[in-house]
């Protein structure tokens, strides 16, 4: 089977809405305010040392009202982007992969992500729970940690297994390192879901039929061509005296 999990991001929208409404609602109250203060006194409306005050107090907090919530919708987006690329979690049919984002940096103008991968093999594969209040996912068995750049850490999926495209983090040892249990972050929207797929996967892992070892064995016919071959030999090099 192969299923995977992308991360859940409407939490990571809902904070930005949330954000958003922190920043618009006093800027909307203080500009109310301001025109309150100028309804009351409508007769010196006209004058413009008087409205002037006003109008770039408001205008200059709707203007950087507009700023914060423009930035935090960008840092929101890019978080979102890269969590979605980056976080998820993949169940082969001899294994299970988790990733997840660990944030990026830039040096000499070369963006690199970050990430964390850890590799699960069904053979190893104990059982997966909710731990108390079911928000988080954990697992145990035999699990390789790796921890890097994203661009090293790529793998395909060859005979139902996660490899490496780097040979050295299938079989050097110091590459990764070995733990007993992991717990998945609040990243996935159903962690029961997965632990539920992890389980059928393992049936069907134990399911599979042991691949069955080739032994050669020599036909007839070259068993009696053999045999005709050496028979012609021996009567070529039989000398009667």
């Amino acid at each position: 089977m192969n299923s995977y999990y992308h991360a859940y991001t409407k939490k990571y929208r809902k904070r930005r809405n949330e954000a958003i409404a922190l920043i618009v609602t006093p800027i909307a109250e203080f500009s109310l305010l301001v025109i309150w203060a100028v309804l009351f006194n409508l007769k010196r409306a006209d004058r413009l040392d008087f409205i002037l005050p006003y109008a770039i107090a408001v205008g200059g907090s709707v203007l950087v009202g507009m700023l914060l919530c423009w930035l935090c919708c960008a840092i929101s987006d890019k978080y979102v982007r890269d969590n979605r690329k980056y976080t998820y979690f993949e169940i082969t049919q001899k294994g299970a992969v988790f990733s997840k984002y660990k944030g990026r940096y830039t040096l000499f103008g070369k963006k690199t992500i970050l990430r964390m991968v850890c590799v699960i093999p069904l053979e190893t594969y104990k059982q997966a729970f909710l731990d108390e209040k079911k928000k988080h996912l954990i697992l145990t068995g035999e699990i390789r940690v790796y921890e890097g750049e994203s661009d090293s850490l790529s793998y395909h999926i060859k005979d139902g297994f996660p490899t490496f495209d780097k040979w050295w983090y299938n079989e050097a040892e110091t590459s990764y390192k070995t733990v007993d249990m992991i717990r998945l972050p609040m990243d996935f929207e159903h962690p029961g879901r997965i632990a539920a797929d992890l389980d059928r996967a393992k049936r069907e892992f134990r399911a599979i039929p042991p691949k069955k070892e080739y032994v050669f064995k020599e036909s007839a016919i070259v068993r009696k061509r053999k045999e005709l071959k050496k028979m012609a030999e021996s009567r070529r090099y039989m000398r009667y005296w």
